[in-house]
């Protein structure tokens, strides 16, 4: 349902970069922290990994900042982090989950840079292109009420890890929600995303893990709860296994954790130097350790990493909304009955 609180218009505004947008927050919200630390650790994957980064892209985004005359541009996001970004704030602008609202705010990320610290200065990656291009073809075809065939017009891309990030905060909005809720809107959302003939079991592992830390279980319960695909030749599957491997033997030390993950990073070589050098397949394995361990580990994340962290004022105000939206949403579902 969609929601028209003109409070929130400060996060949609696509020539504002996320560290310069002018957060106000929701009505009192309760039990946010978990969520909050989940968000803010997610986006700090890149920066604990503490990449090289070559003379060439800190000019290329000096020229961007010249030629957009946007102030403030930097380095500091992967796109996929972008992305689940522009998710989270769908969900709140609309109040639940809509493919075409989420397909806008994609298409507002790649022509405006919308959700980007670094603004358009960068080319999309292949594979985020394929799924912009099938999201859309999805749309028109919704729009004129035509069935196709989408293998017609384009090859629906085979989902990359770094997708179980972009698809993460389905977890965030409907935590509270029945598991068969929340596997009705992963379908609808990687089917839209990755054509038909996606699998979604690994896509349920990771979500319902990130809810039960949510939700305050705890982990040893939650790990035992999971049943990964033992086909090793799936990237996402083997992924799944080494996060489940890392939390296990993290001690409950979020700083533990990251240093295991960070020493399991892959070496991707980048398509071409025009783009964004943050390529979260290269440090995904921490980006979703950060994710999970931050709603786990809440009350122990250092306070140097909220310290330093790009746009924290906006991805905390994100973080309240979300909350806000979400509650109101589970009382409208009980009004109705």
């Amino acid at each position: 349902m969609l929601s028209n609180d003109s409070n929130k218009d400060w996060m949609i505004d696509p020539t504002v970069v996320p560290a310069q947008m002018s957060p106000v927050d929701p009505p009192a919200v309760r039990n946010c922290d978990r969520l909050i630390a989940s968000i803010v650790c997610f986006t700090l994957g890149e920066k604990l990994s503490n990449h090289s980064i070559e003379d060439y892209i800190l000019d290329h985004i000096e020229l961007e900042r010249e030629c957009s005359d946007r102030t403030n541009l930097c380095l500091a996001w992967s796109d996929d982090v972008s992305l689940a970004l522009c998710f989270i704030v769908s969900l709140i602008q609309y109040g639940g989950y809509s493919q075409d609202d989420l397909t806008q705010q994609y298409i507002n990320w790649w022509m405006n840079g919308f959700m980007s610290p670094t603004g358009v200065c960068f080319t999309p990656s292949i594979h985020i292109k394929q799924t912009i291009e099938q999201m859309s073809i999805n749309l028109a075809a919704e729009s004129l009420a035509v069935i196709t065939d989408e293998n017609i017009y384009t090859t629906p891309p085979s989902p990359p890890v770094a997708a179980l990030l972009r698809i993460s905060p389905i977890a965030y909005f409907y935590s509270n929600h029945s598991p068969s809720v929340r596997i009705e809107v992963i379908t609808h959302c990687v089917r839209a995303m990755f054509g038909q003939e996606i699998p979604i079991e690994n896509f349920v592992i990771y979500i319902e893990l990130l809810v039960n830390a949510l939700n305050g279980h705890a982990k040893e319960k939650i790990l035992q709860s999971i049943q990964i695909p033992l086909d090793r030749s799936h990237s996402m599957s083997v992924a799944l296994i080494k996060l489940i491997d890392i939390l296990r033997m993290d001690n409950n030390d979020i700083q533990q954790g990251v240093q295991q993950a960070l020493a399991f990073n892959q070496s991707i070589e980048q398509e071409s130097k025009w783009r964004n050098p943050y390529d979260s397949n290269q440090t995904i394995l921490v980006t979703l350790y950060l994710q999970v361990s931050g709603a786990l580990y809440y009350q122990t994340v250092p306070s140097e990493w909220f310290a330093c962290t790009y746009a924290k004022e906006t991805l905390m105000a994100l973080a309240k909304w979300l909350k806000y939206e979400q509650q109101s949403n589970e009382c409208e579902e009980k009004n109705l009955f």
